[in-house]
């Protein structure tokens, strides 16, 4: 997006793209934003418990503790 090279020096009096949204599609953008941000967290917890459930036992603890330091 050119929202960041408009900022920086880009074409003189230019608007960032985000700036240009009426303030109700700049809100429904952030709340997508948003949403897809704690799906994407969800999914990868889904995976990664997954990947883990399918070691032995006996590595399930390790592994974990080794991959995120006991979180």
């Amino acid at each position: 997006m050119a929202a960041g090279r408009d900022r920086e020096g880009g074409e003189a009096g230019a608007l960032p793209a985000l700036e240009r949204l009426p303030a109700e599609q700049a809100r429904d953008l952030f709340e997508l934003t948003r949403a897809a941000s704690v799906f994407e967290a969800a999914a990868l917890d889904k995976s990664i418990d997954s990947m883990i459930g399918a070691l032995p036992r006996p590595l399930r603890a390790v592994t974990k503790k080794i991959m995120f330091g006991g979180r």
